[in-house]
């Protein structure tokens, strides 16, 4: 039986088919969760589809894990592209419940064209792969109108996204011995606890706590209790969906408010929110540097925001779409197409830098800016240099070898020039597919927002836009939540495969 299985599957195959056929169990235990909500609501159409799609995602993940399941441990390269493909996959499985239900609510004359656009399969992939990566584009016209199901599914997608399904994975299933290299390939560092499994705890307990904090404070600065459930489970997770139709733009000043430091909290590390919480430690608020950095950032974009919105927009609008913007939520209380090209510019700014790593938000992250900020000061620093100096370089208020420094640098600055080669990428892209009436400064702030996992939109994201436009959008949300190379080296690895054999194909040749 063994060897058959070899046959059939290569031992490179097995094991990253063993990672993914696990977590594909994910959008299948999420399905039966919703199937409750789907009754209570009494939209009991709903229901079959979730259960559908929890048979399809179930039944594929054992498809793939049972024959895989004796494979070897698994490398970081293996776990690479493991999560590449799994992230690829889940959202697909993810779009078919809104698709079914659309399908079937389709024929009804009194189906609002918000459900009946999702008939369209791009537009609930779409959806879904904003919702898993918690970006928060969407191409729903009026979410007040979606049926309660839908509106539940796409807060769970972003919930579930936000703190990443490998988290989640380690917390239903039994960890194995892949558990750290799937973690870390996912795009996470830190350990909070002393092993991953206490480490996943934490990071579990400090989400819950700040989502049941988040519905309390909603609801009671004038929420009800089903906004305030799906406004704070897309705040923490940075996600940016909404029930409402224009975003948090359809509530009064102190709810706008009241969800700042929600978005906030959310861009944190979750090793700081256990420092904080668990240990008391306020002071690591301002002495960790990358959050020093996000302090100081957002106070210097939110007054340059405001400058340039003076007399224009009022000042609550240029706060909350500064912390939505670097915080990388997508709520919004504002038109943004009618802003001036540089209040957009300044946008897209924050939504490249992102919140802190460790923490929920996208971005290039503010331990990379601070990185490269850090690289320039010592280039001035060792040009100033007299001939008997030494450079020191300090991180954290700590002196660190040079070759640390220097790989700190290059990790940051190989990222930034990934993230601008895209940017100019999608820019193009869009410029020749997006809607009539858009420019360049909407097609830059647009491409900005789905690489960096934001979801603030000028309207370029709609139902309408072209399929080529659809996807590369959904390319970048998933290439940004994932901080693009375990993607690219998914995309080349057939590459790499297809060389293998004409290499051996050369050589069987020449041995003839």
């Amino acid at each position: 039986m063994t060897v058959s299985r070899r046959k059939i599957f290569n031992p490179y195959l097995q094991i990253i088919g063993r990672g993914v056929g696990t977590l594909l169990h994910i959008p299948g235990i999420m399905a039966l969760v919703t199937i409750p909500v789907c009754l209570l609501a009494g939209e009991t159409y709903a229901a079959w589809p979730f259960a559908l799609t929890a048979g399809v995602a179930i039944a594929s993940g054992q498809l793939l894990r049972y024959p895989c399941r004796n494979s070897a441990p698994s490398r970081l390269r293996h776990a690479v592209l493991t999560v590449a493909l799994s992230w690829l996959l889940i959202p697909l499985v993810g779009a078919l419940p809104i698709y079914l239900i659309a399908a079937h609510l389709a024929d009804s004359a009194t189906t609002p064209l918000t459900v009946t656009e999702f008939h369209n399969f791009w537009n609930p992939v779409f959806e879904a792969f904003s919702g898993f990566t918690s970006a928060g584009l969407t191409v729903t016209l009026h979410a007040s109108e979606l049926p309660y199901s839908l509106q539940w599914w796409r807060s769970l997608m972003q919930w579930v996204g936000g703190v990443g399904v490998i988290v989640l994975m380690l917390t239903v299933l039994e960890p194995s011995t892949d558990a750290y290299q799937l973690y870390s390939a996912e795009g996470r560092q830190q350990r909070i606890g002393l092993t991953l499994n206490a480490t996943v705890r934490h990071i579990w307990w400090i989400y819950l706590v700040y989502t049941g904090g988040g519905i309390l404070w909603l609801h009671l600065v004038g929420m009800s209790w089903w906004e305030a459930l799906n406004h704070s489970m897309t705040g923490i997770s940075t996600g940016g969906f909404s029930v409402a139709d224009n975003s948090i733009g359809s509530y009064d000043l102190g709810i706008q408010l009241a969800m700042i430091p929600i978005m906030i909290l959310g861009s944190m590390s979750f090793a700081i929110h256990y420092q904080v919480l668990r240990k008391r430690n306020w002071r690591v608020l301002w002495t960790d540097t990358q959050h020093r950095a996000l302090w100081i950032v957002l106070v210097l974009g939110f007054l340059a925001l405001l400058l340039e919105l003076s007399g224009f927009r009022p000042w609550s609008d240029a706060l909350f779409l500064w912390a939505s913007a670097l915080g990388t939520c997508g709520f919004t209380t504002a038109d943004l197409q009618d802003w001036n090209a540089t209040s957009k510019l300044l946008l897209a700014i924050g939504m490249v830098f992102g919140g802190a790593a460790g923490s929920t938000a996208g971005g290039l992250k503010m331990s990379r800016v601070s990185s490269l900020f850090k690289a320039i000061l010592w280039r001035f620093q060792r040009l100033s240099l007299k001939p008997h100096q030494v450079m020191r370089y300090i991180l954290e208020g700590k002196a660190i070898p040079e070759a640390e420094a220097n790989r700190r640098i290059e990790s940051a600055a190989v990222l930034a020039v990934l993230w601008v080669s895209l940017i100019l990428l999608g820019i193009f892209v869009l410029r020749h597919v997006s809607l009539p009436d858009y420019t360049l400064s909407d097609v830059v702030f647009e491409t900005a927002s789905a690489l960096g996992s934001a979801g603030l939109t000028t309207g370029i994201t709609h139902p309408d836009l072209p399929w080529l436009g659809k996807l590369v959008l959904i390319l970048f949300m998933w290439m940004g939540r994932l901080e693009i190379i375990p993607v690219l080296l998914l995309l080349s690895w057939p590459l790499g495969v297809i060389r293998q054999r004409m290499r051996r194909y050369l050589r069987s040749l020449s041995s003839r």
